[in-house]
């Protein structure tokens, strides 16, 4: 159980059930997670009425059922975090170049050449990582997509159990089923283009490594200094 669910459970404990989406921004507030709001709209949801009107035991069922919308804004907020990771990671790249770049100003010779191909590599590596942010965004893209289709399956997930305690519904469950099978069409796509995409970053990242051997190997220093770089 994540730690999402576990606020859950201890927040129905306490205070009951009062709606999905307050116990969603209450966890939000709490660990930092995206609010409900994030992901796609739905254009066909249950009223919240109905649920009311569901046995108790049924509501439980309910929210529990909601564990896959919690753990997609869990994913979701993951992919957001690893590209400010991924940003500091270039700042100080950057900032590391600067200070590389005062010492050869101030150097000559031999050394001089070791620091000025150590910016060029410092330069290549921002260059990657900025390849690398532009790929975690596509990979927060479909996290957005997968959050909007586990809501989309939530709702289908009501529907059935509204339907299974009789209770009266103007709706039609071929509309949530249609729907689920509609983003879950454009969620394989964009997994698709993640896919392509990754084996394109996997050759930038060979590029990246190479280079690094590269300039280590031509200021002679062993593998440490490429680990420790």
């Amino acid at each position: 159980m994540t730690v999402g669910e576990d606020m859950f459970a201890w927040i129905e404990n306490k205070i009951g059930i009062l709606g999905k989406w307050f116990i969603v921004a209450v966890v939000s507030a709490v660990f930092g997670l995206p609010s409900g709001g994030c992901g796609g709209s739905l254009s066909h949801v249950v009223s919240e009425d109905l649920i009311k009107r569901l046995p108790k035991n049924s509501r439980k069922t309910v929210f529990q059922s909601e564990t896959v919308v919690t753990i997609a804004m869990d994913r979701k907020s993951l992919e957001a975090r690893k590209i400010k990771s991924l940003q500091r990671d270039i700042a100080r790249t950057e900032q590391k170049i600067k200070l590389v770049e005062k010492e050869r100003n101030t150097s000559s010779g031999t050394k001089a050449d070791k620091l000025e191909r150590e910016i060029d590599m410092l330069h290549e590596k921002v260059e990657y990582l900025e390849e690398v942010i532009d790929h975690q965004r596509e990979r927060l893209e479909l996290a957005d997509k997968e959050l909007t289709l586990a809501k989309a399956q939530f709702e289908l997930s009501k529907v059935k159990l509204i339907k299974k305690h009789s209770i009266a519904f103007d709706g039609d469950e071929s509309d949530f089923v249609d729907q689920v099978r509609s983003i879950q069409e454009d969620v394989e796509g964009k997994r698709k283009e993640v896919g392509q995409d990754e084996a394109r970053l996997k050759r930038k990242e060979s590029e990246w490594l190479a280079a690094k051997k590269r300039y280590y190997s031509s200021i002679g220093e062993s593998s440490k200094g490429w680990w420790t770089e």
